[in-house]
């Protein structure tokens, strides 16, 4: 029987859990030319941690950064090198993006998603950085609801 994730909808084989299909998003992403280390990833990653926000822990500063990033690379605003510029000023700092003992759990969106993890990966190789930008998009456009 499987499960599904409580945070994405995405189903969950039986004695795993959605982070063993982000790590299957993963291998298969480093099958995909131009894709490990490009925009294709922080489409990926950011898109599983928006839609994870209790399993990846972040705190709510952290998601709604992440969530203006993705709608500003989406848009044209932000290049990926300008990103990573003002996530190493942002991560280099004092503050924590994660949350600590006692910490508020974010007050984020929770309900059906129209894409998750499991369908980019259904996807496969030929079509994951289509399916992937998709994603990102669909993301955005829920969270903008």
């Amino acid at each position: 029987m499987t499960a599904v994730c409580s945070e994405c909808g995405a189903p969950i084989a039986d004695g795993g859990s959605c982070r063993d299909n982000f790590h299957a998003l993963l291998l298969l992403e480093s099958q995909v030319s131009g894709g490990p280390g490009e925009l294709p990833h922080f489409y990926a990653v950011s898109c599983y941690a928006l839609q994870h926000p209790i399993s990846f822990n972040y705190k709510a500063e952290t998601l709604n950064g992440l969530r203006q990033s993705l709608a500003e690379v989406l848009d044209g605003r932000l290049t990926l090198n300008q990103l990573r510029q003002r996530t190493r000023r942002t991560t280099n700092s004092s503050t924590p993006i994660t949350r600590r003992p006692g910490d508020p759990i974010p007050d984020w969106y929770s309900g059906s998603w129209p894409i998750n993890v499991s369908d980019v990966c259904a996807a496969g190789v030929a079509c994951y950085i289509e399916a992937v930008q998709h994603w990102a998009k669909s993301v955005r456009e829920t969270l903008s609801n």
